[in-house]
């Protein structure tokens, strides 16, 4: 089986719908954000801090082009479409899902999620935070071959309709 790439903003479920996906094909599962952390030798926020988001994202390139070599159900960061050059390796991968959710679920995910710090919605508003989901919502569309509406599900039924819809 093909990789399968997981995209969508923060809080629509990429790692957990990953993790849970990538266990009932039998696949690897790889967290691009987990793989950096351990690439770069510090966390997200302090990267970001120190060198900036668009240093960021070329090691956020850099991974991708690295990993497209891999078979594994790959989960993304939120931004990993914002680069043209991404959405460009994106869009070579036969599986590409698109993990959707309202704007008012990822808000309420975002900040129910103690655990994963996230530099760009920490001490933004609400407001702030939906307009940077709009500003990215195209570029999602453009990269998916599939979309899921996460809004109000549990993971085993968006697993569910992600494991109907790749056997159509």
């Amino acid at each position: 089986m093909e990789s399968i790439v997981l995209i969508g903003f923060m809080g629509a479920g990429k790692t957990t719908i990953g993790q849970s996906l990538a266990n009932k094909l039998k696949m690897p599962h790889l967290d691009l954000d987990t793989v950096l952390i351990e690439k770069i030798g510090r966390s997200i926020p302090d990267y970001f801090e120190k060198y900036g988001e668009a240093a960021f994202r070329e090691q956020e390139t850099q991974l991708l082009k690295e990993l497209s070599k891999n078979t594994a159900v790959l989960s993304t960061g939120g931004g990993i479409v914002v680069g043209p050059e991404n959405r460009s390796l994106l869009k070579s991968f036969q599986q590409v899902i698109y993990l959707h959710a309202t704007p008012e679920e990822l808000l309420k995910r975002i900040a129910e999620d103690t655990e994963n710090q996230r530099p760009l919605a920490i001490e933004r508003s609400s407001k702030e935070i939906i307009t940077l989901f709009e500003s990215r919502k195209n570029f999602y569309e453009e990269c998916a071959k599939m979309t899921i509406d996460t809004t109000n599900r549990s993971p085993e039924e968006i697993i569910n309709e992600i494991l109907q819809q790749l056997k159509e």
